[in-house]
């Protein structure tokens, strides 16, 4: 992962492991999205991406669900 891209991000609307695994799976899904953590008790989601991807961008990803995501850190180069 030379060019690779870190962003940590907090997801509101999380309360169990099922709405973990529900918003890894949509992040997941993103395109340029290369891996997803999500701390449960941080309420925070570390995303690894390809490219810069925008927070709107990452929203459109958990529309529907209830969950909303804002960026809580500046993202790193790895």
């Amino acid at each position: 992962m030379d060019n690779s891209i870190k962003h940590t991000y907090h997801i509101s609307g999380m309360s169990c492991g099922g709405c973990a695994t529900t918003v890894k799976n949509k992040l997941s899904a993103t395109p340029g999205v290369l891996s997803v953590q999500v701390d449960l008790t941080k309420k925070e989601a570390e995303i690894t991406s390809a490219e810069e991807i925008k927070t709107d961008t990452l929203q459109s990803a958990l529309n529907n669900t209830g969950y909303t995501i804002s960026e809580l850190r500046v993202p790193k180069s790895l």
